[in-house]
């Protein structure tokens, strides 16, 4: 009986730690978060992590987030760019929240533009920039 309990204690710990290493190794692929606080900063990423903008936006006055010139290639755009209310008020602001995916190794600046699409001539009213190193 005192062998069966020691193995099963044995097993008990082995799977623990099979666990607690499963997650740290998650860990290390879950999103990156960032929002217009981190505009200008350096972020490090590992090749098939996610990283979320969130910035903030009103549709309602013709402004949109736009990628500005080319995407690095070390990013892949995920999806289309998602927009969330504040509230249910007409005209009401909110976040606009885009998605990429570290695709290759390597470095690049990601920029986003505020801007509206139909006064090209016009300079964007803000921008993100951002920097981004794979591995």
């Amino acid at each position: 009986m005192n062998r069966a309990r020691a193995v099963l204690l044995v097993v008990s710990v082995v799977l623990a730690i099979i666990g607690l290493a499963t997650a740290c190794s998650e860990g290390s692929s879950h999103g990156i978060e960032a929002t217009q606080a981190d505009n200008g900063s350096i972020l490090e990423m590992d090749v098939g992590q996610q990283l979320r903008i969130t910035l903030e936006a009103n549709p309602t006055t013709g402004y949109q987030w736009a990628v500005e010139g080319d995407l690095p290639m070390q990013l892949e755009q995920a999806g289309e760019p998602e927009f969330t209310a504040e509230s249910d008020a007409i005209g009401a602001g909110g976040s606009e929240v885009w998605s990429f995916e570290a695709v290759s190794p390597g470095e690049g600046t990601l920029r986003l533009k505020y801007w509206r699409s139909f006064e090209p001539e016009v300079e964007p009213i803000e921008m993100f920039e951002i920097s981004v190193r794979v591995k």
